[in-house]
């Protein structure tokens, strides 16, 4: 079993910024992804709030972090971690392939999407339920389709889909967004977008796939149905850290506090980017957290 100095979980920007300092400072240090590199900046269909570029595919975005971290030559181990423990004064950290040791760890392992929760969203993920327009919108060519959700990444993901779709309906739960408003007025001058608030998924409808919805009204109780191909439920985020078995690290909405270093309430255990409990997520952010992480890193390793 290799041991390192630090394993970083996740390599989104948080975890490869931290490795990327780690490594240049001469420590064993490790990445651990279950995934593609580069997070969820893969799923993005567009970025346009990140330094240093107007407006960047998402993907493009990616590689570019990902290139960063192999130009340093960082290790890239492709493993699910299924538990993290404290054993003594180390970290064991259990996967699918194989198990870890290390004297520091980084949580970064971002979020995943948060499920509505009706009958057969889960049955039907991948027959018409999907939570990535940039991975499975080609799927839906000149078909109709229906996003639920207020924020700027259910807007995206709307933007995206409305030039290959014939007809999508955007769907929310309030009369306002959350989303910015130039989002909002933009996809309002696409001709086959149509909005639909203030409504609430209810019920979706099909055999063995999607074949339609049933919408309430949150005011009237009103409910409608809408026929449709497709079913994009973006109503946010929660943490992904189940892994995480060590008592007191998480707080009630399972996101991982730290203190000003990025240090979590268990020594040399730290955490940054999305799992932390932040209001605002940007890509940049999780840069940052990634230095400062690495940085307190280099110190308890001294």
């Amino acid at each position: 079993m290799n041991k390192y100095d630090c394993l970083v979980i996740g390599s989104g920007p948080c975890g490869i910024s931290a490795a990327v300092e780690l490594h240049n400072a001469g420590k064993k240090v490790a990445i651990i992804e279950c995934s593609t590199p580069g997070g969820k900046v893969n799923i993005a269909p567009r970025v346009d709030n990140y330094p240093g570029f107007k407006e960047i595919p998402g993907p493009q975005l990616a590689v570019e972090f990902y290139k960063r971290a192999n130009e340093a030559k960082v290790e890239f181990i492709y493993d699910t971690v299924l538990e993290l423990t404290k054993d003594g004064e180390e970290f064991l950290l259990k996967g699918n392939e194989d198990e870890y040791r290390a004297r520091t760890v980084l949580i970064a392992s971002g979020t995943k999407e948060r499920k509505i929760g009706v009958p057969k969203e889960d049955e039907f993920l991948g027959h018409g339920v999907s939570y990535c327009a940039l991975c499975d919108g080609h799927f839906f060519k000149d078909k109709t389709v229906v996003v639920i959700g207020g924020g700027n990444a259910a807007l995206k993901e709307a933007l995206h889909l409305i030039h290959i779709v014939k007809k999508l309906y955007l769907v929310h739960r309030r009369n306002e967004f959350r989303g910015y408003v130039k989002l909002v007025d933009e996809l309002k001058e696409f001709p086959n977008a149509e909005i639909v608030t203030p409504y609430v998924l209810d019920e979706i409808l099909g055999e063995t796939k999607v074949e339609g919805v049933v919408l309430k009204n949150r005011e009237t109780e009103e409910k409608i149905t809408i026929e449709t191909d497709g079913l994009f439920p973006l109503v946010g985020q929660i943490p992904n850290t189940q892994f995480i078995k060590i008592d007191g690290i998480l707080d009630e909405n399972g996101n991982v506090p730290v203190d000003k270093r990025m240090e979590t309430s268990c020594k040399n255990l730290f955490a940054g980017g999305d799992v932390t409990p932040r209001p605002i997520r940007q890509i940049y952010l999780s840069e940052r957290d990634g230095k400062a992480a690495a940085k307190s890193i280099l110190e308890n390793l001294q």
